[in-house]
């Protein structure tokens, strides 16, 4: 059996190590992208009329710095009394209107009301929301730890064959696709009571869901937090910048000590480490504003400590002469 150098050994068993973390980590992360619980949106699309129009809603982007989210809204009539379906659209068979009570509207009327006439094609519109009542206090500088909830109130009526208004029943779904460094997770909640969360071990909450569904009324909360491999990334980095200041700081001490000599490399190699942090910086997905919490913690220290250490390596190579490049 062949048997390495003792330092070899421990460099194997180092990239070992790091190699099961990372398979660990990679298969944790997969498993949790790929689970999806729609458990509750089984159970009310067994129990609600199928005479309804699906509501799909979709976060298509998120701003943290201002705590809004854009979504698109996409009625999708599930009987033919109300429409029919085309491949990415469909037609109303009845003057259907739409409110989605939120901060800013794309209808025609630059309003919050859509209006969708019979027999006319059409497809989704978009809405700009605000974050959830009472959840305003969460922001960008706890970034990769961030999240923002925001919820869409949606309310819809018709008109019958005899020109009477009525309360359509909708049905809200999510659609929300990949959305660069978050990840997305709906629930339903009452339009009357935007705390009270609609879950399966809590019966009456289903009923008055459906009741509201059947009135034309629903909410839908949208939980966004950064993806794990948002946050798996921002320690990498994390990492790499605190390896960076051991380094120079080591390397300074040692000089600084006379236990290994001020040499030109040294000093380029400092200099180099500390111009590195600041391209580490902008690695950081999602590009977070300058200013959050890990900069005051690790980022602007990090940065500073190598600045001072690399200038006193230049210091002392500049006044020491017993040393030979």
């Amino acid at each position: 059996m062949l048997k390495l150098p003792k330092g070899m050994e421990r460099i194997a068993i180092s990239f070992l190590t790091i190699i099961l973390v990372y398979t660990f980590v990679i298969v944790g992360i997969s498993i949790r992208s790929q689970s999806t619980k729609n458990s509750v949106d089984d159970l009310i699309s067994n129990k609600i009329d199928p005479k309804h129009v699906d509501v799909f809603v979709q976060i298509t982007e998120i701003d943290p710095l201002k705590g809004e989210a854009k979504a698109r809204i996409l009625p999708w009539p599930n009987d033919e009394y109300f429409g029919f379906r085309y491949r990415s659209g469909w037609m109303p068979k009845k003057d259907i209107s739409i409110h989605v009570d939120s901060i800013l509207g794309n209808s025609p009327n630059n309003d919050n009301l859509h209006i969708f006439k019979k027999d006319i094609p059409n497809g989704g519109f978009d809405v700009a929301v605000d974050q959830a009542p009472g959840f305003s206090i969460s922001n960008v500088s706890t970034y990769p730890f961030d999240r923002y909830k925001f919820e869409v109130p949606i309310s819809a009526t018709y008109f019958t064959d005899a020109e009477t208004e009525s309360d359509l029943n909708i049905f809200p779904q999510d659609y929300t696709k990949e959305i660069d460094t978050f990840k997305v997770k709906m629930q339903h909640v009452l339009w009357s009571d935007s705390n009270k969360v609609v879950t399966l071990g809590d019966q009456k909450s289903l009923e008055l869901a459906l009741e509201e569904f059947s009135q034309g009324l629903s909410s839908s909360l949208f939980t966004a937090e950064r993806s794990d491999s948002t946050k798996l990334l921002t320690l990498i980095i994390l990492i790499l910048m605190l390896t960076a200041l051991t380094s120079v700081t080591t390397m300074a001490f040692m000089v600084s000590a006379g236990r290994r000599p001020p040499t030109l490399s040294a000093l380029i190699w400092s200099a180099a480490l500390t111009f590195s942090l600041i391209s580490l910086r902008d690695l950081f997905p999602g590009k977070p504003p300058i200013g959050i919490f890990i900069d005051k913690l690790i980022y602007f220290p990090s940065l500073l400590i190598t600045l001072v250490c690399s200038l006193w390596i230049l210091i002392i190579w500049t006044r020491r002469e017993d040393y030979v490049n």
